[in-house]
């Protein structure tokens, strides 16, 4: 479908309109290392609307708390729900999240930042440089330093760039190249996704599968799968698929539970032979991941979620690259099912829930 007139004159005066604000802007010299001991406030812009893209920024907020414990992080979100994702962990101070309908329109933009511009921030990050909508917040925002990495797309007037290298293949790790800008060293170990769940959410996350097993007069020792059958586009699984997987994995064992989380997209459960759960709190939606014995589901948002709660996360993936989003952890797997009969991934379903089971009972 050829694009509207109307769109592409709008997609070039906010172009044009971004470079007008970026040359009426005193360029200044740029460095690739920044003095830490000068850092107490930094602010990291991301303003995307999906939640694994937010999920993946964990990876360098954590490590920075690691390295500069004493350092608060604000944030420029596109998701309203990132704040409830992301404000909890320890070093998140506030998360400003942007209307999408802001972006389409500059001078409503202009006149959300400048509220933003009462603080004013030692560094701030701009994670993707050449997105136009993160630019602009990045021009208009208050701070001593800005950040990103090196781009020729880049219109922002930085006092630091980042030479990126590609250390990392993992899309959710690419940040930690970030880093550099402390001169601190690449991280090798323990390289996870981590939205910092507290005793008390985890705690009741697991009252809450035990108040669900028990309506349903089942074990409480019973092994549980958390299912999310949501994906975006072609990522998505058929229901249809599902039902022959489930059926094949109840013929390993019929008192495996499955949960279906239910979701403004999935509204119905599965079959009968399903459970089903929701909440849209999602950190403790992600909590509840975390206290089934293991989480199961396409590429998705939910997935990363999953990920980043410490659940055991058995990924299936049939289009986008398993080492560039698959998920992350020692004990987590990502299985590339195409070709593979349902049958065959319940059988590697089934394997990888005996593994979760009894390396808990170890």
């Amino acid at each position: 479908m050829k694009t509207p007139l109307h769109v592409t004159l709008r997609r070039l005066f906010r172009t044009y309109f971004y470079l007008l604000i970026a040359k009426l802007l005193k360029t200044k010299e740029t460095k690739s290392v920044v003095d830490i001991k000068e850092i107490k406030t930094i602010l990291i812009i991301r303003p995307n609307y999906r939640i694994g893209n937010l999920i993946f920024l964990t990876p360098l907020i954590n490590a920075i708390h690691k390295n500069m414990p004493d350092v608060k992080i604000d944030m420029i979100v596109g998701m309203k729900i990132a704040g409830k994702i992301l404000e909890p962990m320890p070093n998140i101070n506030k998360v400003i999240d942007i209307p999408r309908s802001l972006l389409l329109h500059p001078i409503k933009l202009y006149n959300f930042i400048k509220e933003a511009r009462q603080i004013r921030y030692d560094l701030a990050i701009n994670i993707v440089s050449g997105s136009i909508s993160s630019q602009i917040v990045a021009i208009l925002c208050n701070a001593k330093y800005k950040a990103s990495t090196t781009s020729e797309q880049n219109i922002t007037s930085l006092t630091h760039t980042v030479d990126y290298q590609g250390i990392y293949k993992h899309s959710g790790l690419q940040t930690l190249e970030f880093l550099k800008l402390f001169n601190l060293p690449m991280p090798q170990e323990n390289l996870v996704l981590d939205i910092k769940l507290s005793t008390d959410e985890i705690q009741t996350a697991q009252n809450e599968l035990k108040d669900l097993l028990q309506t349903h007069n089942l074990s409480q020792e019973s092994k549980t799968i958390a299912l999310f059958r949501n994906a975006r586009f072609e990522k998505k699984i058929a229901d249809e698929w599902w039902q022959e997987w489930h059926k094949a994995l109840l013929l390993h064992d019929n008192s495996i539970v499955v949960i279906d989380i239910l979701s403004p997209d999935i509204l119905n459960k599965l079959n009968d032979k399903c459970l089903e759960y929701s909440n849209k709190d999602l950190r403790a939606l992600s909590a509840f991941f975390k206290a089934c014995s293991i989480y199961v589901s396409a590429d998705t948002g939910p997935l990363h979620l999953a990920s980043a709660s410490g659940a055991n996360v058995f990924a299936l993936f049939n289009k986008t690259d398993v080492a560039t989003y698959g998920t992350l952890g020692e004990d987590n797997l990502t299985l590339d099912i195409n070709g593979m009969s349902p049958q065959a991934v319940a059988q590697s379903s089934y394997d990888y829930l005996q593994k979760s089971v009894n390396s808990v009972k170890e």
